[in-house]
């Protein structure tokens, strides 16, 4: 749980996938992936941003270089498998937005819906781009 001013405590994941992201639904900060502006999804993820930082710190087994939160992926909150895409936003470093679904983000978002038992291995999932619309598609291997 995660204290976010302007939105209250809200149970964020955080994933490795290449770079630590937080993960949280958009619809719990009040927003819908798809149709809301992209100025309020970055304020929204910024604040979980920032929250994060401000009350949890990030270890990394190997690497104290990356043992830091990159950014917030807010997402559609459909993480259980379908055909269908799963829609999220990254927003990372100075509020930028990924125009992709993110590569280290997707993976990172693998390996979170595998160890929620929502993928299983080999098990291709594809992710879509609420800003641009474009699609990645990844799977947890062995």
């Amino acid at each position: 749980m995660v204290d976010v001013p302007g939105h209250g405590k809200v149970m964020v994941d955080i994933a490795y996938g290449g770079a630590f992201y937080a993960f949280v639904t958009a619809e719990k900060l009040g927003l819908d992936i798809c149709s809301a502006k992209t100025r309020d999804l970055v304020d929204a993820a910024s604040a979980v941003t920032e929250a994060v930082k401000a009350q949890f710190k990030i270890n990394h087994p190997d690497s104290e270089d990356l043992a830091f939160l990159y950014g917030t992926i807010l997402t559609d909150g459909k993480d259980a498998y379908t055909k269908e895409p799963t829609t999220n936003i990254c927003v990372f470093a100075d509020e930028q937005v990924d125009r992709s679904p993110t590569g280290s983000g997707v993976t990172a978002r693998i390996a979170l819906q595998y160890h929620k038992g929502l993928l299983e291995l080999n098990q291709m999932r594809a992710f879509k781009s609420s800003a641009t619309g474009s699609v990645f598609t990844g799977k947890a291997v062995r």
